[in-house]
C-alpha cells in the first residue's frame, strides 16, 4: 500500500489505508520537525466530527501541527460519513478501526510505538477513541 504513498511536504505524507468499492479512505501523517529516525514515537490519531453525517479529515489539522511539534507523530484519518458515502455509523467504526490496524501493522514504517498510540477525536470522532483496544 505505500506506492500509493503522496509527499505533501517535507513532514507530510497522505497514505490510502483501505478501499471498499470504488471508495478510498486516507490517513495524513504529520511528523515532528526534527526525528531521530532511530527512535519510536509515540503516536495521536484524530477522528474528525461531524455526527456521522459529515465531515472533513482537516478539522484536527491544527491540533495535529501542536502536538507534532512536541514529538508525536500524528494522524488525521478519513471515515465514511453518511452525506458523502451512504453510511452508517457502523461503517464509520470499522473504518476507526481499520485505520489504528494500519497504523499498528506499519507502526515501524512511522517510527511509531504500537503501544503507545492514542485515539482522539471530536463529536462523533470522539466516540471512536473507546472503542480501539
Amino acid at each position: 500500500m505505500f506506492s500509493s504513498l503522496l509527499q505533501i511536504a517535507s513532514a507530510q505524507e497522505v497514505i490510502l489505508y483501505k478501499e471498499v468499492d470504488t471508495t478510498q479512505l486516507f490517513l495524513e501523517v504529520i511528523y515532528p520537525e526534527e526525528m531521530d529516525q532511530t527512535k519510536e514515537y509515540p503516536a495521536m490519531v484524530f477522528f474528525f466530527g461531524g455526527g456521522w453525517v459529515g465531515g472533513e479529515r482537516s478539522h484536527f489539522e491544527h491540533q495535529a501541527d501542536y502536538f507534532a511539534k512536541r514529538g508525536l507523530v500524528c494522524f488525521l484519518v478519513d471515515y465514511r460519513t453518511r452525506n458523502k458515502h451512504q453510511t452508517s455509523p457502523f461503517e464509520s467504526l470499522k473504518d476507526a478501526k481499520s485505520a489504528i490496524r494500519y497504523i499498528r501493522k506499519n507502526a515501524a514504517k512511522f517510527h511509531v510505538s504500537p503501544s503507545k498510540i492514542i485515539a482522539s477525536g471530536g463529536s462523533a470522532g470522539g466516540t471512536w477513541p473507546p472503542q480501539q483496544h
